[in-house]
């Protein structure tokens, strides 16, 4: 290939790889997160409890953390525990299915709970656009306090659902995430309808606490069984506080519990999105094969030598 078609090449490459990601804010990243639908922090010996739901991705547990399934239940994915075998999977129920494998002693579990628990802590410490989330609830992604990263973030300041409400959240032209930081104990009960943005881009962020105060205590309960059309979407992240999944169509993410025990019981669904490639990335691809394509014909084969 000639000088000239290599520096054509190289150049593309290079603009590609650090304009356009600087062109695009990112937003807040799940990193090794987002190979997880659920994720329980395991602290203290305690058990995350699953009976008749099912899981359409992985199930992490962290720490020396227990997992018992009562089921019947259903797992497509793994059960990764970060802790050697001793025990700490418990199958009660011989219609159980786990479609993938039981693992122990996976890293990738810890690096997952570090990831969305600096993000907890960096995300929780902005300051954001005060909403009450009071009944039926519209909020603008544009509304929210821009920060360096592309989040729009906000400071839920009041918060009362029953199923019969609904939140939506409007993503806005420039792709920006969306941070919901709380701080009080919450009851989620209400529906969510996501308009012009993904569940990945959407986080409801418990603040406060630690793993020896405990933190906010999130309850989520959609009514789901009874209404297969209501739905929750979004990831939940809540290190600190207990955490209560019950009867509820999630589609989106779940990751928190610290020393407390930890339910996701009654009917529950949860579909994690899948995780699409960065679009730079697919911009760089798509680039080269086709300037291949170019200099292919451009140069004849004594040329391209």
């Amino acid at each position: 290939m000639s000088r000239r078609a290599t520096s054509v090449i190289y150049i593309a490459i290079l603009f590609a790889a650090f304009v356009l990601p600087q062109a695009a804010r990112a937003g807040f990243v799940l990193g090794a997160a987002s190979n997880f639908a659920v994720l329980y922090e395991g602290n203290g010996n305690n058990t995350l409890q699953i009976t008749n739901i099912t899981v359409n991705f992985n199930v992490g547990v962290g720490g020396v953390g227990k997992l018992t399934d009562s089921g019947p239940s259903t797992v497509n994915g793994n059960i990764d525990f970060s802790a050697a075998n001793t025990g700490q999977f418990s199958n009660n129920n011989s219609g159980n299915i786990i479609k993938g494998m039981v693992n122990f002693n996976d890293a990738d579990v810890t690096t997952a709970l570090n990831t969305v628990n600096a993000l907890n802590t960096s995300l929780g410490g902005e300051s954001g656009t005060t909403v009450a989330i009071n009944g039926t609830t519209t909020i603008n992604a544009s509304a929210g306090t821009l920060d360096s990263n592309g989040n729009r973030v906000f400071t839920v300041t009041g918060f009362n659902t029953t199923n019969g409400d609904t939140l939506t959240i409007n993503g806005d032209a420039a792709g920006d995430s969306v941070v919901l930081n709380f701080t009080n104990s919450v009851n989620f009960n209400n529906q969510v309808v996501l308009k012009g943005i993904s569940e990945d881009k959407v986080l409801y962020n418990f603040v406060g606490g630690s793993n020896l105060s405990g933190g906010p205590t999130l309850q989520i309960n959609d009514n789901g069984s009874s209404n297969p059309n209501n739905l929750v979407q979004g990831v939940f992240l809540d290190p600190n506080g207990a955490i209560s999944v019950t009867n509820t169509n999630i589609t989106g993410r779940v990751f928190g519990g610290d020393s407390h025990d930890m339910q996701i019981v009654s009917g529950d669904v949860i579909d994690s999105p899948p995780v699409p490639e960065p679009a730079h990335s697919v911009f760089v691809l798509g680039l080269i094969m086709a300037l291949a394509v170019v200099f292919r014909r451009r140069f004849t084969p004594a040329q391209m030598r």
